[in-house]
């Protein structure tokens, strides 16, 4: 019995986390709906998984919305592992940029800080206009702080420990994010800019 309650539970969970926003059937009408970017509303929920009073792992749920009221779930891992040890202040934070200079929004969402000066990091969506989906956006390498520079169609990481600042951009080659540019400097250097 307790076999068939697993097997029901992993095939429940498997078929939730399948969601991707799309096109659906709209039951009601039978017609097929094809979502616009435009059509979505977003939020987020942090959950906190707990056994025996220790953390065993926060996740970030962003539930999308389109405008016939269809609810699809992306998943992400907060960072640290246990978040109730540092403020959870912008997890979970949602924010629309355009990463691919598409000049349609794309999705963020703040998965947490690194250490306590910040280097906050991002699970990232694209919008794909040909699927009218969001896809998520794999790369190899970690990008804190982000910065969208639209002007040189770049992405900006900054990193920071103690004095020392390391920066680095990214851009778009074959549909790929590759570093192009990284330097250091001081934070003091920085800020008396």
């Amino acid at each position: 019995m307790k076999r068939i309650f697993y097997l029901v539970l992993v095939l429940g969970i498997i078929s939730c986390g399948s969601k991707t926003a799309g096109s659906v059937k709209d039951a009601e009408t039978d017609e097929d709906y094809v979502s616009q970017r435009s059509d979505y509303s977003f939020r987020s929920e942090v959950r906190t998984v707990q056994e025996d009073d220790e953390v065993l792992w926060d996740s970030i749920i962003v539930y999308l919305t389109d405008a016939k009221g269809h609810t699809f779930e992306l998943y992400s891992q907060a960072l640290p592992l246990d978040t109730t040890s540092w403020q959870k202040g912008s997890i979970g934070e949602i924010e629309e940029e355009d990463w691919n200079f598409d000049g349609i929004p794309d999705l963020q969402v703040c998965t947490g800080p690194m250490n306590v000066f910040g280097n906050y990091t991002y699970d990232v969506w694209l919008w794909d206009d040909k699927t009218h989906q969001f896809n998520q956006l794999n790369y190899d390498c970690e990008i804190y702080s982000p910065e969208i520079d639209s002007e040189n169609k770049c992405i900006v990481s900054t990193w920071r420990l103690d004095d020392d600042v390391e920066i680095v951009r990214y851009q778009w080659k074959d549909g790929k994010l590759v570093e192009t540019e990284r330097e250091q400097m001081s934070y003091s250097d920085l800020v008396e800019d």
